[in-house]
């Protein structure tokens, strides 16, 4: 790293731009300007890399999430801080996924820069520095010469615990990794019992039976062992005997794979089969109940009964499409595939017209709709296809949960940096206990009101994505017996005057 560091600011707006050249160039760094993402990440692909790099959120042509993604895969070592009149945690955590160091709220001070600019190039500094230190350090392994010295080398390096212990039951070599998933905060010291340190029952019991005349016939014993401190773990434990050339067991050499994840992505996986099979079998029931009596004549030669017959299958199979439809885009939003085409929009017609397309859904229950918007919304930036897709889980679900003669209200109010709209309904409402579960993948409130609703329980998870992709947020108030108001507060980009 050169002592004067390369910066790159990259913002649509001409006062912020040359505003941060002039300041910078005055703390003696070499600064680039570019007025949007692309021209900032071609310049990054000609000139860089660069050590810092400042971008504004919303540009046009590339946004700034966009172009942090593109050039920490050019350079995954660059500092990128983000600059934004949308500072909020949410914008900040997003930022910070696509790799960004800090953030400077619009507007700033001169102060406020330099000190955010210092404090990202003393940690590229120590980046550079750290790496070169690893590099020192992996040469100097290669010319380790004694093998005692190379076995702790390669042990401590390695991410599974190993442990291995002797005929009495004494600690001979241990790594790190196997300090860290046992929860052994005490030094460590060869020749110790291992009974005094290990406070794992069940791991010991496993120890004790590789020692047995009764698996020496084994190469490997494998077990999964159940941690509960410091917190609740799953180890898959290999276990290999160490023998002389007689045959002899010297001791056991213990591997410790922490296989907590796999276990919760198995259960997830388990919960989700269970789940789609349940909420599949009685639709796909009906419907074959459906089609078979019609096909074996049961309903007789009254045509009304017939058609009767059919709406109530297709009915059932119209559930099933949403369904899939939900698990596709759900699959689709997790995946991170999503192309966005944002375009500056006004709610007022995605909205009324949604409430309007929905109105049907609501007849059987007598349903009343109100939509209370003011004559003219600030615009946001958006993606049409999402806002549409937004308000009809919001509203489809306000109509499935409400009770009979029930209302539903769509009410919008601006304010200077959000826009907020209200979906509030006069249904079952939601127990306190689980509100702070409703966004999670496939949770579902269960209860006799619910028990014939079918669904995934994946429409408010696609919501909070979307409002999240939007640098949105999405709150909830709900009370059993007198409804649920969900409230969505995106950032207004333009307001109309």
């Amino acid at each position: 790293m050169s002592d004067t560091a390369n910066i790159l600011v990259v913002d649509d707006e001409r006062g912020i731009r040359e505003g941060c050249r002039r300041i910078l160039t005055a703390e003696g760094f070499s600064v680039d300007v570019a007025v949007n993402g692309k021209e900032g990440w071609d310049m990054v692909r000609a000139k860089g890399p660069y050590d810092l790099v400042l971008v504004d959120l919303m540009m046009p042509v590339m946004g700034g999430l966009e172009l942090m993604d593109e050039v920490g895969r050019f350079d995954p070592e660059v500092i990128m801080i983000v600059i934004t009149g949308f500072a909020t945690i949410e914008t900040a955590v997003e930022a910070m996924k696509h790799g960004a160091y800090d953030y400077v709220p619009k507007p700033f001070t001169p102060d406020q820069l330099v000190a955010v600019v210092n404090r990202g190039l003393e940690k590229r500094r120590l980046r550079v520095q750290a790496q070169r230190l690893i590099e020192e350090r992996d040469q100097k392994l290669l010319e380790v010469a004694k093998e005692e010295s190379k076995l702790r080398a390669i042990v401590d390096s390695m991410a599974d615990g190993i442990l291995v212990i002797n005929n009495e039951r004494q600690i001979v070599l241990w790594n790190p990794a196997a300090t860290r998933m046992l929860n052994l905060h005490e030094k460590l010291e060869t020749g110790k019992d291992i009974r005094e340190f290990i406070p794992q029952k069940d791991l010991i019991a496993l120890i004790d039976k590789a020692f047995t005349p009764d698996t020496s016939q084994y190469t490997v014993l494998s077990e999964e062992v159940e941690l509960s401190v410091p917190e609740p773990r799953t180890l898959m434990v290999n276990l290999s005997v160490v023998r002389d050339n007689n045959g002899q067991g010297l001791g056991v050499v213990s591997v410790l794979r922490d296989i907590t994840e796999l276990t919760e992505i198995n259960q997830i996986k388990t919960q989700f089969v269970t789940m789609v099979t349940h909420e599949l079998r009685a639709p796909l029931a009906a419907i074959e109940g459906y089609l078979t009596a019609y096909l074996q004549g049961l309903a007789g030669t009254d045509p009304q009964v017939s058609r009767q017959m059919l709406d109530r299958a297709k009915q059932r199979a119209h559930a099933l499409l949403d369904m899939v439809n939900d698990l596709l885009e759900f699959s689709r939003l997790e995946a991170k595939r999503v192309v966005r085409k944002k375009e500056l929009l006004d709610l007022s017609g995605i909205i009324t017209n949604t409430v309007e397309l929905l109105k049907g859904q609501g007849d059987s229950k007598g349903i009343q709709f109100q939509v209370d918007l003011p004559e003219s919304l600030p615009l946001i930036e958006a993606d049409r296809c999402e806002m549409e897709q937004l308000f009809t889980n919001l509203i489809s679900n306000a109509i499935k949960y409400n009770v009979k003669r029930g209302k539903v209200i769509v009410s919008a109010k601006k304010s200077s940096h959000a826009l907020n709209i209200k979906v509030a309904d006069t249904g079952i409402g939601i127990a306190e206990e689980h509100l702070p579960h409703i966004f999670e993948e496939f949770y579902r409130v269960s209860g006799p009101e619910t028990r014939y609703t079918t669904g995934t329980g994946l429409g408010l998870s696609i919501v909070k994505k979307i409002v999240e992709s939007h640098f949105g947020r999405i709150e909830v108030e709900s009370k059993v017996g007198k409804g649920t108001t969900f409230t969505v507060k995106l950032p207004v980009k333009e307001q109309r005057k």
